[in-house]
């Protein structure tokens, strides 16, 4: 049809074809379906079958009102199921509508356990006096039970609805005992997810016998389609919500979270700064310009998201990007395409930090220790280890960095408000906890020691205090990481400290020399390979 409204002639010649394809006048393209083309379409057959096996056959106006109205509930059902807030939310929806509308005397989903069992739950019955007889089988949490021998079983081979008209002649034992309880008809309908996948059932029930007319078997079968579309769809929404929640978990465990704020724009393919990212990773690999329609297509698509909330997230950047900015707090993310680094070596963020605390530890002759245990022995000494050092580090608000071997490395300082002197307090505090914790941890029984002596490792700790500078490496498992001459003498600290002790530099010391709480040897002067000689503290041995 051409736009004056005027048919352009189609030639069909062959019969079997049901899609033909024409040109109007003005050159648009119009696809034409023969009768014949939905011929095979699912949809359309039921809708056939409906038409043969129920409207044929309604006989008087009061009939077709009551299937107008059910039809038109029905219809409406799907609308407030994606507006279901969960999955327990969905079964509620689907249960206030079968109840009253279908007259059901009892309603409950069995839902698949395994492949062998499935729990019954959310039953419900129309009348209080058939809530003990009816409705005696599922608790609050349900009950679990076979699937061998039940009309659900039944459903989970066939994936098609089960029909009992008159429970007494059933097969299965469990109609038989419903029998008992006045139930005569039951209809157990199939919850499929996933396109062909069981899920559980839909489970309804009446007094009267050969109760379910086959406009309703139709109608609840569209219920059930409705109901395992949408179980699937707050299934797969949990699991996502659950996997980020991990991943962001996982992320916050390696990376700050103020550091993250400022990095996230990066995964973000809405953002300007992923954009010019990648734009720029293209070239620096390629050796190339990127091709001429795809810098334009980014350039209008940059342009139409910068009218979005990102706007604000990619000034704040900005701001951080200043050169004269007086928030040194909040560091700066590195444009390092403009620097002479390789364009494929942009790091996502770098800052510099001035008075930081910088801990090392590791334990005394370790490799040495290590030779002599199991690997599975190695690790599950170090797990309890580490997880004793990790909640002393909740414990006085300081920031792990990282494991490397044996060693435990943590920070003060770093994206917390404060005075330089509360953090040497704090890191000096949880370095004498560390000590004490570790005598704690028992080794693997030798066997040329009795069962009841108790061997533990030794630590040495070195601390320093100085500016560094701290940076996220890597797009695929990124990491953060603190670098600079203040954490190499830090580290220098802790391999020239002697087995639980205590090795600080001068600089440390003098944030906490003055406290009457540690005592100390006198000054050492300690030598340094490739930094020179440094004035040093060993704290008292820690009681």
């Amino acid at each position: 049809v051409d736009r004056r409204g005027s048919a352009t002639s189609v030639d069909s010649t062959d019969e079997t074809d049901f899609t033909e394809e024409s040109r109007t006048c003005d050159g648009t393209s119009v696809k034409v379906l023969s009768e014949g083309y939905c011929e095979d379409d699912t949809s359309i057959m039921q809708a056939k079958e409906f038409d043969a096996n129920v409207l044929a056959k309604l006989t008087t106006l009061e009939e077709s009102h009551m299937l107008l109205r059910r039809t038109r509930a029905v219809s409406a059902l799907a609308s407030r199921l994606m507006g279901a807030p969960d999955e327990q939310a969905c079964f509620e929806e689907v249960t206030k509508l079968l109840v009253p509308l279908f007259r059901v005397d009892r309603a409950s989903y069995a839902l698949l356990v395994d492949s062998e069992h499935f729990l019954v739950r959310n039953v419900t019955v129309n009348h209080r006096k058939h809530a003990i007889k009816m409705g005696f089988d599922a608790g609050d949490r349900g009950v679990v039970k076979p699937l061998k021998g039940t009309a659900v079983g039944s459903c989970a081979q066939t994936l098609k609805q089960h029909y009992t008209p008159r429970t007494k002649d059933s097969p299965f034992e469990t109609h038989k005992l419903i029998y008992s309880m006045g139930i005569n008809s039951v209809l157990a309908t199939p919850i499929l997810v996933d396109g062909n996948k069981f899920a559980g059932c839909i489970v309804v029930s009446l007094t009267i016998e050969d109760g379910f007319k086959v406009h309703d078997r139709i109608l609840i079968s569209d219920i059930a389609a409705m109901l395992g579309a949408n179980i699937y769809s707050k299934r797969m929404k949990q699991a996502a919500e659950k996997s980020n929640k991990m991943s962001r978990e996982m992320l916050h465990a390696m990376i700050p979270s103020k550091v993250i704020e400022k990095i996230e724009c990066f995964w973000d393919e809405s953002s300007e700064a992923y954009l010019h990212r990648h734009s720029c990773n293209s070239v620096g690999i390629f050796g190339s310009e990127t091709n001429m329609d795809d810098s334009e297509h980014s350039r209008s698509f940059k342009k139409e998201k910068s009218k979005r909330d990102l706007r604000e997230k990619i000034d704040f950047l900005n701001q951080m990007n200043r050169e004269d900015s007086q928030c040194d707090n909040f560091g700066v993310v590195v444009d390092s395409s403009k620097k002479e680094l390789g364009l494929t070596s942009q790091a996502l963020y770098a800052e510099n930090v001035d008075n930081v605390v910088i801990l090392f530890t590791d334990i005394v002759g370790f490799s040495k220790m290590s030779l002599d245990m199991k690997p599975i022995e190695v690790v599950d000494m170090l797990q309890n280890l580490f997880c004793r050092f990790d909640n002393l580090c909740d414990k006085h608000g300081v920031q792990k960095l990282e494991t490397i071997g044996d060693a435990y490395i943590c920070t003060a300082g770093l994206f917390v408000d404060g005075n330089v002197n509360d953090a040497a307090r704090n890191v000096l505090n949880l370095a004498k906890d560390m000590i004490r914790e570790t005598r704690k941890v028992r080794l693997p029984r030798r066997e040329t020691l009795s069962q009841d002596s108790f061997v533990s490792p030794q630590i040495r700790v070195g601390i320093h205090v100085g500016n560094v500078t701290c940076g996220v490496l890597g797009q695929r498992l990124p990491k953060f990481t603190v670098f600079g001459s203040a954490v190499n003498l830090a580290a220098r600290m802790e391999q020239t400290s002697r087995p639980s002790r205590i090795h600080v530099t001068e600089d440390f010391h003098k944030l906490v020399s003055f406290e009457e709480d540690y005592e100390w040897d006198d000054c050492s002067e300690t030598t340094v390979k490739n930094m020179g000689k440094f004035h040093s503290y060993l704290l008292k041995e820690v009681l």
